[in-house]
Order: C-alpha cells, then sequence, then structure tokens
C-alpha cells in the first residue's frame, strides 16, 4: 500500500511539473472615437460653444490593467486637429473596467476669431481622463471617456469633453501564453 501511494504522489509531481506558470500576452485594438468638447477658457468660449472631435485611437494593452493609447483627430467646425499619447489604466479586474489615464501631444484647436492664423491656434497640449471600458478583453471594446484638456497655443485654451470609442482588436485579447523559460 505504501509503495502505491508513492507512486501517486510522484505521478502527481510529475504531471503538475510539465505545465508552467501562465503568464500575460499582451494585445492590441484600434477604431474610432467621436468626442464633443465644452471650450472652458474666456476667448475660446465666447466664440465657441462646443466642438466635435472625430479621432482614430489605438489602444496597446501591454500589462493585464495598464495600457498605451494614442489618438490622431480633426475638430469641427473651424478644422483643428490632434496627435497624443498617453498611458490608462484600469482600477478593475472586471468586463467593464472604470479607469484613468493622461494624454500629452499637440493641438491645432479650431479656427476662431482671436486665433485665425495657424501659428496662433497651433501648440502642446495635456489631457487627463477617466472613464468606463467595456468588455475590455474582447473583440470588440467600447470607451466612454470624459477628459479635461489644456492647449498652450498663442493663449491657453482648456475645456472638458466626452468621448464614446469603439475598439477593435487585431490580436487575441485575454490569452495566457504559458512560461517554459524555466
Amino acid at each position: 500500500m505504501k509503495k502505491i501511494m508513492i507512486a501517486i504522489c510522484a505521478l502527481a509531481v510529475l504531471s503538475f511539473a510539465g505545465e508552467g506558470r501562465s503568464v500575460y500576452s499582451p494585445f492590441a485594438s484600434y477604431g474610432l472615437e467621436i468626442s464633443v468638447v465644452k471650450p472652458l477658457s474666456d476667448a475660446w468660449k465666447s466664440n465657441r460653444t462646443a466642438f466635435g472631435n472625430v479621432n482614430f485611437i489605438s489602444n496597446f494593452q501591454i500589462l493585464p490593467y495598464t495600457s498605451v493609447t494614442g489618438d490622431i483627430g480633426y475638430s469641427f467646425p473651424g478644422n483643428g486637429f490632434d496627435a497624443k499619447i498617453g498611458l490608462q489604466q484600469q482600477l478593475l479586474p472586471t468586463d467593464i473596467a472604470p479607469f484613468v489615464g493622461g494624454m500629452a501631444g499637440v493641438q491645432a484647436i479650431p479656427e476662431d476669431d482671436f486665433a485665425d492664423s495657424f501659428e496662433k491656434r497651433i501648440g502642446p497640449t495635456v489631457e487627463a481622463n477617466a472613464g468606463l471600458y467595456f468588455f475590455r478583453e474582447s473583440w470588440i471594446s467600447l470607451r466612454l471617456k470624459g477628459s479635461y484638456q489644456w492647449t498652450f497655443a498663442d493663449e491657453m485654451n482648456h475645456g472638458f469633453g466626452v468621448s464614446l470609442g469603439i475598439l477593435f482588436a487585431n490580436s487575441r485579447p485575454g490569452l495566457k501564453a504559458i512560461d517554459v523559460s524555466r
């Protein structure tokens, strides 16, 4: 009986030894985002009550809850544009995950009476954002985001924005790989 127990224990140890431990596999997703921005600085809001943005967005999930994000967009009316890169930290490991993030880049604010030349409209921009990420490890995911941004053009412009984006994964989100490096 003792020999049978030893043989069973040995088989159990050998069967678990070859499995390895699972590790996270990064993935990327891309999509489109539509947003509305409400200007809050005096000169900017005296010319516009709000303007729209259409952005191409990307999300590179490099760690289980951390991603690098990028946006390239067009603002209307007034022909503005922006290009930003940032970090996003998801706060819960759930399918509907709240997140916080920040971005930095360059923006040309839409034309207005005070900044009608291109040199007066373009400058560095920073953004703080928070929101909800729906179906974060799925083939299709949604991102609802509220943001506050500052653009340092000829004068400082700042405003609040709300956006909704849809992202499509180009790889296998949620895939766990086996670490065999031991």
